[in-house]
């Protein structure tokens, strides 16, 4: 059953950072949801791109294909759930998270009476309409734990629940799983209950510990967490505040180097596509703030042997380079959220709604490894 597909539904795509990562684990997008059109333009070049140079199994094996987005979508719209419904009934997966301003803490604090708070009964909407095999949903942890937001997530499970579900979720850091961002986030994942059953009376059981979930792995659990690679790994030694501009050129890290920003933006060359994108330097901070200084809300200056503050870009949030006096591209920021480098952006589009692209995005492969694990649950329940 290797060159076995499952058909999914993508909801708030944006660029398609999620959807790759279901692609490489043979996950066929059926149709993906955005309205925004820079994200259309962004879905539609970077995925065309990734599946002309990846070299993915299920991607040079035409097991899996690219569906381009045809036109903008609005998910809120009740006449859209309709279409999705008629379209996509039966299914197997919808993934996505809608936009987080409104539970991020930097955010606009709306919740659920928000505009885009909104959109998580959207989603949900839709899921129920549709009553896929199996769910990812993902959103900003402000939404987790904030106890005002809170509140809504937990109806918001409930609710799945009730539309007849298992229900696991959690905060995943990608940082966990070797790669260097600090951006904790919910993950949610369901399945069907006739599925999870299913798998009970085969001999399978069901946990709800995550810590279990995460580092307790063993053949019989009806679903688990990727395991992650490093446990607390902010506790971990890295260097403090060095001043800009120092002559420093290694530190060492005890084996978590792949922790570090250098580890994935050292080798970038003028070569690279998006690499020679980012916005002009025009402020004096740009030469001061020391290397490692991201305790300000604005003007964080990465540190090469250190992990980067969650990718956020936006809100004039400005993320500078460890060495260069200017802010980081459009590639490197593409890297630090494990965007693979055969996904470009288009030349053309504005810089503005690029950073606002990545920042947005879920990384790829954190997605890849959650998607393996789900893949594993629908093996497992196939082969039955």
């Amino acid at each position: 059953m290797k060159n076995k597909t499952f058909e999914i539904l993508s909801l708030f795509s944006g660029g398609g950072f999620l959807d790759i990562g279901f692609i490489n684990q043979g996950f066929q997008i059926n149709e993906a949801v955005e309205i925004e059109s820079y994200f259309i333009e962004a879905y539609n070049h970077g995925l065309k791109k990734y599946f002309e140079n990846s070299k993915n199994y299920y991607i040079q094996n035409k097991i899996v294909s690219h569906n381009e987005i045809l036109r903008s979508v609005d998910a809120s719209s009740s006449k859209e759930q309709l279409r999705l419904k008629n379209e996509h009934k039966g299914i197997t997966g919808i993934i996505g998270g809608p936009p987080c301003q409104d539970y991020s803490v930097g955010g606009k604090n709306g919740g659920i009476e928000g505009e885009r708070g909104r959109l998580i009964y959207s989603y949900l909407s839709i899921v129920k309409k549709i009553k896929p095999d199996f769910l990812f949903f993902e959103n900003v942890e402000g939404l987790y734990k904030t106890k005002r937001h809170r509140k809504s997530f937990n109806e918001f499970v409930k609710d799945i629940e009730k539309s007849g579900y298992y229900v696991w979720h959690d905060l995943l850091n990608v940082l966990e799983y070797g790669y260097p961002q600090d951006r904790p986030r919910i993950a949610l994942v369901a399945f069907k209950k006739t599925i999870i059953n299913s798998l009970k009376k085969a001999g399978y059981n069901i946990e709800v510990d995550n810590e279990l979930l995460k580092y307790n792995h063993h053949d019989k659990q009806v679903f688990r967490w990727p395991e992650p690679k490093y446990k607390n790994p902010k506790k971990l030694d890295f260097p403090k505040k060095w001043d800009f501009g120092n002559k420093i050129t290694s530190y060492a890290l005890n084996g978590h180097s792949e922790l570090c920003t250098n580890y994935v933006l050292a080798d970038l060359t003028t070569n690279h596509p998006n690499q020679n994108e980012y916005f002009i330097p025009r402020s004096n901070r740009f030469q001061i703030v020391p290397e490692g200084d991201t305790d300000r809300k604005s003007f964080k200056r990465l540190h090469r042997f250190r992990y980067s503050p969650t990718v956020a870009y936006g809100n004039n949030e400005v993320h500078l380079h460890p060495t260069k006096a200017r802010r980081l591209t459009v590639r490197e920021g593409l890297r630090l959220q494990t965007v693979p480098d055969e996904y470009e952006l288009p030349s053309e589009m504005p810089l503005t709604p690029k950073f606002k692209l990545i920042s947005n995005g879920v990384p790829t492969a954190k997605a890849e490894l959650i998607a393996s694990e789900i893949k594993r649950t629908l093996m497992n329940y196939y082969n039955l």
